[in-house]
């Protein structure tokens, strides 16, 4: 068993060399990253000096605006983008059927395609989470604001972590859905839909219990739920992917 799935996670690396897949998981954290950056210059090309805050306080305004567009805006796109390209070479060659008939567990092609794309998301976090730094150097160089004297590594450290356990719910859902069907349009209209659909629940105080809005409620600066998305997000994405595991496992092949 083991064997099998090192194997099938190696075949799903390879698989990436061929794929603009793993290039997404950079360039869309960095186009993000580069849209905060003109925001910034923006800011700075209007800017009237002010008594600067305690540099906490700075890092807390810079980290709450760009993380939360990240995980309420950018990363459920990103998530579905890249489910479907680990699923679309199977789909454009349409080797699904051969696939299932080789003699090896059904349930590990799932797994396989679902544990990189959780590694993906883990590299663009880490991508996104460089730029934020980055940023907040930035920010303190032009601003005068001392940010450099006091960065929260911690604080930086629990945002990203939560976040990026609050998205693994995401990630099962999107993979089984770009591995049902075939295209574009429709996993990730279906992901779109989704994340918008959560601004229903907001009001309701239901985001600790919608996974595309689990990101979003893990920050630190929202309302905490009870459950935390923390812990509900990670059960979740055990519990779906063994149920699609064993769904692949006992369909029948058409």
């Amino acid at each position: 068993m083991i064997k099998t799935t090192g194997a099938m996670l190696s075949t799903e690396i390879t698989k990436l060399k061929h794929t603009s897949t793993l290039w997404l998981s950079l360039i869309v954290p960095a186009f993000a990253i580069m849209v905060a950056l003109m925001n910034l210059l923006g800011d700075y090309a209007h800017w009237t000096p002010r008594p600067p805050r305690p540099p906490l306080d700075e890092w807390n305004t810079a980290l709450r605006s760009l993380w939360t567009i990240w995980v309420a805006a950018v990363l459920p796109f990103l998530i579905a983008i890249e489910t479907v390209g680990l699923a679309s070479p199977e789909h454009a060659g349409k080797h699904w059927k051969q696939l299932y008939t080789m003699p090896i567990p059904r349930w590990s092609i799932f797994a396989a395609k679902t544990v990189v794309c959780a590694l993906l998301v883990c590299v663009s976090f880490v991508t996104f989470g460089v730029g934020v730094l980055g940023l907040g150097l930035l920010r303190s160089g032009l601003f005068h604001l001392d940010m450099a004297s006091a960065i929260p590594w911690g604080l930086m450290l629990h945002i990203a972590g939560r976040a990026y356990l609050a998205s693994s719910a995401v990630i099962a859902i999107q993979m089984w859905l770009s591995m049902r069907v075939s295209g574009f349009a429709i996993p990730v209209g279906a992901g779109l839909g989704a994340t918008m659909a959560g601004t229903v629940l907001g009001p309701l105080h239901l985001t600790g219990w919608w996974p595309w809005l689990m990101p979003f409620d893990s920050l630190p600066w929202g309302i905490d739920h009870v459950p935390a998305s923390v812990i509900i997000s990670p059960v979740a994405f055990v519990v779906l992917t063994v149920l699609a595991g064993w769904r692949l496992s006992h369909s029948e092949i058409v």
